[in-house]
């Protein structure tokens, strides 16, 4: 008898249909699938949307390999070229477009993934290397067990302890391979093929566990360093396909569409941030530093709450603003904000000139060049790492974080620090982990920066925060999580 190897989607099935049987009530599983979930407990349905997306995931990297296995076979009839052509479609991605149904980008980013961890075969059949094998392992990893004997002895327990307990990486998703594919197919072209593998080992030790937008910065610092000589004439061609087009759509409204290098977006996302960040930070939060009158000493959310305004819709506003203040309109409702615009460079490419830096909010890096152009005509704040720096922890004597502070902050947690926010460091606010009304210091090491709606979770729903080595960890309530395992947060940092 032959023995065949496991099939990864019916592992991912019956995991999930042990995570659904586990999840059902005992007093009233329910007779419908409706029923069933409106029956399961908070913790449960958590658990069981998790294991969805397990299956997802195995779902996605399987439709990788067969999109692989089916770009490498020859037309039936030999005269198409491939099978994908002689199916009626112009490349594996388009085919699996047609025949999930799902957009062309979908399609292509599974196809680009399946061409990536599939060995070709050479001119005479045999199996060639896989092109990036550590992304292939990386989408097939198996994270650790969901053991509940292992989940008891890391109950309430902080992050070093859950990784001794065996805690692995998640796996990479088929996304977030499709962009570490993409950006270093880009380098490609100047870079050798052990140049190449190493890089993609950097990107895939990053991206574990880190959020798709994480990915995309990772992955587009993983190519500018494989591209240093490059850069300049990047950032050229960047600026010359610049567009920005206006028209009037049937429906009344405008359509404002523009296309910007990283340098130009760099102002326009500081402006427009700046002016929404200054009516996001109106007080309609009591800090817990200043609740000294409560009983239990616990921020708590002004009356009105939180505006509900979506953030597009606060852009265009700021827009408005912007453009209202510059034709001199004296009835403007708001004054324009100070825009800071951060830049981020190491210390070796301020000196030498070669290398890349990267702008707060822009995941596009820039060359050297565009570095002293930015400096040249704006008031920028340079974030210089591994030369000297001010003294920024001020102890327990000031209350507020200063200004040097949270650009500090800013820089270990990349805005909000709560795992997968997008929101910049303008929409945040500085919090203390140890209040200062009990003693808690105003200095990096208690500090973090948290936009409006986070900073209500910690107070309200009693969530924990652990900085350990500059990475905050964010530990949930035991209403969500029995175990309290902790969730990484703040910004990735590319090593040297």
């Amino acid at each position: 008898m032959t023995s065949t190897a496991p099939n990864p989607l019916a592992a991912a099935a019956a995991g999930f249909d042990a995570v659904w049987n586990g999840a059902l009530s005992a007093i009233r599983a329910g007779s419908s699938v409706a029923e069933q979930l409106e029956n399961m407990n908070d913790e449960a349905i958590l658990r069981v949307l998790d294991e969805l997306g397990a299956v997802q995931h195995a779902v996605e990297v399987l439709a990788a390999r067969v999109t692989g296995a089916i770009a490498l076979r020859p037309s039936p009839t030999g005269r198409d070229g491939s099978l994908v052509r002689a199916a009626g479609y112009a490349n594996p991605g388009v085919m699996v477009s047609e025949r999930w149904r799902v957009s062309r980008a979908r399609g292509s980013a599974i196809a680009e993934v399946g061409a990536a961890i599939t060995q070709p075969r050479g001119l005479l059949g045999e199996l060639e290397k896989c092109p990036f094998p550590d992304i292939a392992a990386a989408l097939e990893a198996t994270p650790a067990a969901d053991d509940s004997s292992v989940s008891a002895e890391t109950d309430g327990a902080g992050p070093a302890q859950a990784e001794a307990a065996g805690t692995v990486p998640a796996p990479l998703s088929v996304d977030g391979a499709a962009v570490i594919v993409r950006e270093l197919r880009n380098a490609g072209r100047i870079c050798a093929t052990v140049e190449l593998q190493a890089a993609s080992v950097i990107a895939v030790e990053h991206a574990a566990n880190a959020p798709l937008q994480d990915v995309v910065r990772i992955a587009k610092l993983v190519r500018t360093r494989l591209d240093q000589d490059g850069r300049e004439p990047r950032d050229e061609l960047l600026r010359r396909a610049e567009r920005a087009t206006l028209r009037e759509l049937p429906s009344g409204m405008t359509l404002l569409r523009a296309e910007l290098a990283p340098e130009s977006a760099a102002f326009v996302r500081a402006g427009l941030d700046a002016l929404i960040g200054a009516g996001l930070r109106r007080p309609s939060f009591v800090d817990a530093d200043t609740a000294g009158d409560q009983p239990d000493g616990s921020g708590t959310p002004m009356p009105d709450g939180p505006s509900l305004i979506p953030t597009d819709r606060r852009r265009a506003i700021a827009l408005t603003e912007i453009f209202r203040h510059t034709a001199g309109c004296s009835g403007a409702a708001t004054e324009l904000a100070p825009v800071s615009v951060v830049i981020r460079v190491d210390h070796d490419t301020l000196e030498t000139g070669l290398g890349a830096a990267t702008i707060d909010g822009i995941e596009e890096p820039i060359g050297a060049g565009a570095l002293r152009r930015l400096a040249a005509d704006a008031k920028l704040i340079p974030m210089v790492l591994g030369g000297p720096s001010q003294v920024l922890d001020l102890g327990a004597g000031a209350r507020l974080f200063s200004r040097a502070q949270k650009v500090a902050l800013a820089e270990r947690d990349g805005g909000c620090a709560w795992s997968g926010c997008t929101h910049p460091p303008s929409f945040t606010e500085a919090h203390h982990l140890d209040w200062w009304s009990r003693g808690g210091p105003t200095d990096l090491d208690n500090g973090i920066l948290l936009c409006p709606f986070h900073h209500h979770r910690i107070h309200d729903d009693h969530w924990n925060i652990d900085v350990r080595d500059g990475i905050p960890w964010f530990i949930p309530p035991g209403t969500i999580d029995r175990h309290r395992t902790p969730i990484r947060g703040g910004r990735i940092h590319l090593a040297a």
